[in-house]
């Protein structure tokens, strides 16, 4: 959501679900996926960057767009043994998510994004160790249109 003082504001909430059946080991799994999506950003209007070139100088003029994401996802698989009656998580994780990017319009053809997430995978399920990767770095686009 846009609102008038340049702030932008996300809340988004995804849920699925996928069962299948298997008959020949009679067993049913269920796979469901919970994510909560926070987000913020703001827009700086009119934020000018001077670019230093062998010859001189060029100065840029344009709106800089920061976001901020937060991100909680549960995903989680059980085997429901039908015979047995039993139900027992196969796969599953929480994954944390925190990122950033700062977007520039440097010319109608040029757009120029930094960016910097991180990532926390904590298993649910005892055979797997947590995990934790950080990304971060830089992206230029050239339209062609």
């Amino acid at each position: 959501m846009n609102w008038k003082n340049s702030l932008t504001t996300r809340f988004e909430w995804r849920k699925s679900r996928t069962v299948s059946l298997n008959l020949t080991s009679n067993q049913i799994a269920d796979a469901r996926i919970n994510e909560l999506i926070i987000g913020a950003g703001y827009r700086f209007d009119d934020v000018q960057i001077v670019l230093r070139t062998g010859g001189g100088q060029k100065s840029l003029r344009s709106d800089l767009n920061l976001r901020f994401d937060l991100s909680v996802r549960d995903n989680k698989t059980l085997a429901r043994k039908l015979v047995e009656d039993v139900n027992q998580p196969v796969v599953g994780q929480r994954v944390f998510t925190a990122g950033l990017t700062a977007d520039y319009v440097l010319s109608d053809r040029f757009n120029l994004q930094l960016f910097a997430d991180h990532t926390m995978n904590n298993p649910f399920v005892a055979n797997t160790f947590p995990t934790s990767n950080t990304n971060f770095g830089f992206s230029l686009k050239f339209t062609l249109v």
